[in-house]
């Protein structure tokens, strides 16, 4: 059977092919096409490279199994490539090919076998879904991308990294880096050296709709908005479980200015040792009842005379015009701050009364259309948080009880301290 692939499967084959693109990212809604090219992709280049190998990843071994290794690949072997020409090695979920070349699939969650994996070199990874990766596995995954193979025209492979999602929200580490080019660690974030080697190309399910069972695309136009964003049409957007929906860029994230004196300061500090130490330092104008995040602090593995070292060099002066500084209730660490001439008052910690301070400071007020909460745009890590912050998502009958999931919440918890402290005192935290 002849493969019959859409007019954006041949513009994705073209981009795949283009020997200056090294970094290659499909991004788009469900069913448009992305994945089973690039399983086409990666066939063409096991046969054209005897003797090299080919690298799939997800996150988790159960989605490798199940979606690329049953769902996908073994579908496409038995469509286009006779049975004579490879062999199945289904316990290591390998492709071997009659000429050498190699089709491996990992679940990055799989311990040793992971390990043994990345231990290969190969001339093409292809991580799915790589929205479920940190971008330092994407970092560990080039440089196993070291691979020489010829074809037998004497053409040396081009060494590729191809990925593959459904977007998430606007300021997820892929969009920065896969789509906009620039470097998701660097604050705020700059255009990548290697950006001239990046592509990007768009798909939708439009773009797959003669492959598509009838009534797909209605399905997915019926969906909640937020997943019809992203699974319609692609779009990186916010989260149906995101905490703090009414969180806007445009709206809420201002260019730096010089704080006025008459403004009260605050900071707020959440501990960390193994998951990073958040601080993060705020003004109250108390003429528009209105907070301004100007700072943040973000880093794991200091210890606590570190933190204080932090503070007071940051700070500097700040440090004793601020009007309170909140922390959480570790009383070692706050003995030990205050021994270091750094006050502290023991945070307001009720998690979902302070989520619920932050968003009603974030709802534009009926009035003059403006909210209460604004980030500089320098803090770059806040802003993350805020988008990426979720419910945990219970299919519990029992109880319906909202919690918030235990990641991307460093500065978070910093912020909801500010906020909620703020609002129980009326006072600009002076009492």
């Amino acid at each position: 059977m002849a493969i019959q692939l859409t007019e954006k499967q041949r513009a994705g084959l073209n981009l795949l092919s283009d020997p200056e693109k090294t970094r290659i990212l499909f991004t788009g809604g469900s069913r448009s096409g992305k994945t089973f090219l690039i399983i086409e992709y990666l066939l063409q280049r096991a046969y054209q490279y005897p003797g090299s190998r080919q690298l799939i990843v997800r996150k988790h071994l159960v989605d490798t199994r199940n979606s690329i290794w049953y769902d996908t690949l073994k579908k496409y072997l038995d469509l286009y490539i006779p049975k004579c020409d490879y062999s199945l090695r289904q316990s290591e979920l390998r492709v071997v090919l009659s000429n050498g070349s190699e089709i491996w699939l990992a679940g990055l969650d799989d311990g040793d076998r992971s390990s043994k994996i990345l231990g290969n070199e190969y001339i093409t990874v292809f991580c799915n879904e790589a929205v479920q990766l940190q971008y330092s596995v994407i970092q560990t995954l080039i440089t196993r991308l070291a691979q020489k193979c010829i074809d037998s025209d004497g053409n040396v492979a081009v060494n590729k990294l191809v990925l593959d999602c459904n977007p998430t929200y606007p300021r997820h580490w892929l969009k920065i880096w896969g789509e906009d080019f620039k470097d998701p660690e660097a604050k705020p974030p700059r255009t990548l050296k290697d950006a001239d080697k990046h592509a990007v190309l768009h798909f939708t399910p439009y773009d797959n709709i003669d492959h598509l069972p009838e009534g797909y695309i209605e399905q997915l136009d019926a969906l909640p908005y937020i997943q019809r964003e992203r699974m319609l049409f692609g779009r990186w957007c916010g989260g149906e479980g995101a905490i703090f929906k009414e969180f806007n860029e445009k709206m809420h994230v201002v260019e730096p200015f010089n704080v006025p004196r008459s403004w009260s300061r605050m900071m707020a500090i959440d501990f960390g040792f193994d998951h990073p130490t958040g601080i993060v330092w705020a003004a109250y104008n108390f003429a528009t009842d209105s907070i301004y995040v100007y700072r943040e602090f973000k880093e794991s593995g200091r210890t606590i005379d570190e933190i204080a070292e932090v503070i007071k060099r940051v700070s500097q002066k700040e440090l004793y015009a601020c009007d309170v500084i909140w922390a959480d209730h570790d009383l070692a660490d706050r003995s030990f701050l205050q021994k270091n001439g750094i006050y502290t008052r023991p945070a307001k910690k009720s998690v979902l009364d302070g989520i619920t301070a932050i968003n009603q400071r974030l709802k534009p007020d009926p009035k003059t259309g403006r909210p209460r909460l604004y980030i500089f745009s320098t803090c770059q890590a806040m802003i993350d948080e805020l988008y990426s912050y979720e419910w945990h998502q219970s299919n519990s009958e029992v109880s319906n009880k909202e919690t918030p999931i235990k990641l991307n919440d460093d500065l978070v918890d910093p912020l909801r301290y500010i906020v909620y402290g703020l609002d129980k005192s009326g006072s600009g935290g002076v009492i």
